[in-house]
């Protein structure tokens, strides 16, 4: 807002283009007239902000396991990725109320065949027991690939990646979960990567 008192504009008022003037007292005024900005709230907009909203905020949470699973460093890939694959997963009913399949979540994408991990929570012992089999070789697994976990812990919001061994050979793996974490809030995924980290599988949901 300005004010001014040139002779030419003695008490006129009124608007041109963007900008509106009138007498205030003795004194005339000049303002920039307020962009108009349309925020829609219909139903859909709402239910797919809510959605982003939950997947942006997830993403914060496997932020290590994400960069190795799409093969980027770069967290805007990797948000751009995530996002793609699972905003859809998000559920929003007509009460805005939120659900997920958490073993559907995404946390790769890529061309390796998937896995062959499996996972057993040990809550007494406070560990996950990794176990992996070893796949025929194909073009799509390689021998090196090397085999991971992601093990997310809902309440705090907090994963942790683990390097289980390498497609070629069977083993098992227990890691101990951290001391404030809650066996039983435990989702737990696998996938593969290749040696040199330019390749991923798809993601295993293995238990949740």
């Amino acid at each position: 807002m300005a004010t001014f008192n040139p002779t030419i504009f003695q008490d006129i008022s009124g608007s041109v283009g963007n900008v509106t003037t009138y007498k205030l007292g003795d004194k005339h005024v000049a303002r920039a007239k307020a962009f108009e900005v349309k925020d829609a709230k219909t139903p859909a907009q709402l239910k797919q902000r809510t959605r982003v909203s939950v997947i942006t905020k997830l993403r914060r949470s496997f932020n290590a396991a994400l960069e190795t699973g799409y093969c980027s460093s770069s967290k805007k890939v990797c948000l751009n990725c995530f996002m793609k694959d699972n905003v859809g997963k998000v559920k929003v009913d007509d009460d805005m109320n939120v659900t997920l399949d958490w073993l559907s979540l995404s946390l790769s994408g890529g061309e390796l065949d998937i896995p062959r991990v499996g996972a057993e929570i040990e809550a007494n012992e406070r560990q996950v027991l990794f176990r992996w089999e070893r796949q025929p070789l194909m073009p799509r697994a390689a021998k090196d690939d090397r085999l991971f976990g992601v093990v997310y812990e809902r309440v705090l919001q907090r994963s942790r990646l683990v390097e289980l061994g390498t497609r070629g050979e069977s083993g098992e793996l227990a890691w101990m979960l951290p001391e404030e974490w809650d066996a039983g809030q435990l989702v737990v995924y696998g996938f593969a990567a290749s040696a040199n980290g330019r390749k991923a599988s798809g993601t295993l949901g293995i238990l949740g």
